[in-house]
């Protein structure tokens, strides 16, 4: 049994079609319309493939503390092959100071993680994810959430991605996809994009807003680059020098605040970098505040929110949580359904 198996095994399991109608509310209550009946869940931003699209657009590792500064150590000079280890870049010690910081901070530390897998290979990656049930037209704070667990295997020259979904929209069986335009964001594109910020913010804009919907104002793009760039972070497969773009571009974003003292949705510690969309939403990237590894995100209402949809009426009252998610490393394995 693995860490995030541990910290969820006494949750119970989700009631019937849970995923998919929660899916269904949280990109009705993102965009302002009413759910549509899907036969399959949604793709997520980018094209990555996992259960559902997060309140859509529009609409690393561990590092030494030592002698009062945050550094990875060059410890014991060389590697099982007998190459000489690489002297890693330092973090700033001391507290956070904001948003832009604590992003930047981030950023070095996931270029300092060694991750090579061979075109060969799988990156494995395990998410868990907890949001209102079905039937929910009325979330509060006390509101009951559902559970979701999603195991995910990308190979890794980009020909192939696995998976396994349990919960209501599950069966825990394996099933392998050839790699297709849906799988294109996939690692080799991910490893592909500028790590110039300013040069990936175009190549996002220019790329992938959602259905061809184009910002109609600066408030509108912001919102959309932050959607893109928290969709690669909870797939887990970006390579270190595209994570470390991402947290980059994340940190010019207008409107991007700290959060310190929060916990992600297993207790962890964790602090936090937050963006209100629609006047009423926050979404929230959630880090280790030691060694600034991605942890989770957390979709919060910070404002009472009514929305009139075809279906019904949706209430979202302040405090209420519409998304928790978490997932593990990632770790490179040799086969689909092997876990590490």
């Amino acid at each position: 049994m693995n860490e995030l198996e541990r910290m969820y095994a006494e949750v119970p399991p989700p009631a019937e079609n849970a995923v998919l109608e929660g899916r269904r509310r949280l990109l009705a209550a993102a965009h302002g319309t009413s759910p549509v009946t899907a036969p399959r869940p949604a793709r997520r931003l980018l094209g990555l493939p996992r259960m559902g699209v997060r309140l859509a657009a529009v609409g690393a590792l561990a590092v030494t503390i030592a002698a009062g500064v945050t550094i990875a150590q060059n410890v014991g000079g060389t590697d099982k092959e007998g190459r000489p280890r690489p002297v890693l870049p330092v973090i700033p010690a001391g507290p956070v100071a904001n948003a832009a910081d604590l992003l930047n901070r981030a950023a070095t530390a996931a270029e300092s993680r060694p991750f090579a897998p061979r075109p060969d290979q799988w990156i494995y990656v395990e998410s868990r994810q907890r949001f209102p049930a079905i039937g929910t037209h009325v979330t509060t704070p006390k509101t009951r959430l559902v559970n979701f667990v999603e195991r995910t295997w990308w190979r890794a020259d980009g020909k192939q991605i696995a998976r396994t979904q349990q919960g209501a929209y599950g069966d825990g069986k394996l099933r392998i996809e050839t790699g297709n335009q849906l799988w294109k964001h996939n690692y080799p594109a991910l490893a592909a994009l500028p790590t110039d910020p300013t040069a990936l913010d175009a190549w996002v804009a220019s790329h992938v807003f959602i259905g061809g919907m184009r910002p109609k104002n600066a408030e509108e793009r912001a919102a959309a680059l932050y959607d893109q760039y928290s969709a690669v972070l909870r797939n887990g497969v970006a390579p270190p020098k595209t994570e470390a773009a991402v947290y980059r571009a994340i940190a010019r974003i207008p409107g991007v605040t700290l959060r310190k003292n929060v916990v992600d949705m297993a207790g962890r510690p964790a602090i936090a970098v937050s963006r209100v969309t629609e006047g009423y939403l926050a979404k929230e990237i959630l880090v280790d505040p030691k060694t600034y590894a991605y942890l989770a995100e957390r979709v919060i209402v910070v404002k009472d929110h009514t929305l009139n949809a075809l279906d019904g009426r949706s209430v979202d009252k302040k405090g209420a949580v519409l998304n928790l998610e978490m997932h593990s490393i990632p770790k490179v394995v040799d086969r689909p359904g092997q876990r590490p």
